[in-house]
């Protein structure tokens, strides 16, 4: 006996509906199955075939009337007799690991090109780092050098001003001296 069964809803690709009905034929013994998603007037469609006895496709029909991964979104089941060629099941599960394989390797290769942007904006911000650790250097060494000039200054502002102090004492006198003399010859 062959079973054809149509799942139709917005939600029954990529919700793993194809191994879950797998799994269910696996399970009963069928030696024949297949199952493709495919799209009719903007819904999402499943199709799945299997080949048993008949108490094997009973109980499928039965399963996949009553049941579906978690999260997929069904709005009908349409089971009806099957006349067509269906791949033996070891084939078909061969066939979903090349289909899973497919999907892997482009994510892989994203990975390992968002690894190698990773890596360059890595290798950017270390030399921004050792950019700014050498200003932090030249900064470092300037207020060193600034220091030294302000010790300097500080050790010989005493002996500055203290000369300063003498000069204008020197001119204040010779100012009023001048004044003096002015005022007696006057």
């Amino acid at each position: 006996m062959k079973l054809k069964v149509k799942i139709t809803g917005r939600k029954v690709h990529e919700v793993g509906y194809r191994v879950f009905l797998l799994r269910k034929a696996l399970e009963l013994g069928v030696e024949r199955f297949n199952a493709y998603n495919t799209k009719e007037n903007g819904m999402q469609v499943l199709n799945a075939f299997l080949e048993g006895n008949k108490d094997q496709i009973v109980a499928f029909q039965e399963f996949a009337n009553e049941d579906k991964p978690e999260v997929a979104e069904v709005s009908d089941r349409v089971f009806e007799h099957y006349e067509g060629y269906v791949i033996g099941i070891a084939d078909y599960m061969h066939l979903i690991q090349v289909e899973q394989l497919s999907k892997s390797v482009p994510a892989i290769l994203s990975i390992d090109r968002k690894q190698d942007k990773r890596l360059e904006k890595q290798d950017s911000m270390l030399e921004k780092q050792d950019t700014t650790i050498q200003i932090l250097r030249n900064i470092s060494e300037e207020l060193k050098s600034v220091h030294e000039d302000t010790s300097e200054m500080k050790s010989s502002l005493p002996t500055f001003i203290e000369e300063k102090f003498r000069a204008h004492d020197k001119e204040i006198a010779e100012i009023k001296a001048t004044l003096t003399r002015m005022q007696a010859a006057g």
